[in-house]
């Protein structure tokens, strides 16, 4: 057995409407697939990155705190991610930075208010 048998982690996201959610992640580059056709649940890929949605009618409108995703990104590369979200027309909630945390990043809510937070590390 290896030393450590996790594989990977995926975020699940709580989605309310799954077809608005799944038509937002594609302006960001994802691609989608419903589990068993449905509504309840998606798969989404970008290149290695992966994310679930889960459809919850329980999610409170405009309050979902706390919930989000953090994508580290190559050195070098989060203006160029940043202009092409933009040039899909997905708004940018804080735009891209230095943080003190040293870190590089531009921050994205989708319309369920998850946090996207993307970011390069600054040496």
């Amino acid at each position: 057995m290896p030393s450590d048998p996790v594989d990977r982690i995926v975020p699940i996201l709580c989605v309310k409407d799954m077809t608005r959610a799944i038509d937002f992640y594609r302006l960001l580059g994802f691609s989608a697939k419903r589990y068993a056709g449905g509504n309840g649940y998606a798969f989404l890929t970008r290149g290695q990155w992966e994310l679930h949605l889960s459809q919850s009618d329980m999610l409170p409108e405009r309050e979902n705190p706390g919930n989000g995703v953090y994508f580290y990104l190559a050195p070098g590369t989060a203006a160029a991610l940043e202009a092409e979200f933009r040039a899909a027309g997905t708004p940018i909630r804080s735009p891209l930075c230095l943080r003190e945390w040293k870190m590089n990043e531009f921050v994205v809510v989708d319309p369920d208010e998850n946090l996207l937070r993307f970011g390069e590390g600054i040496d």
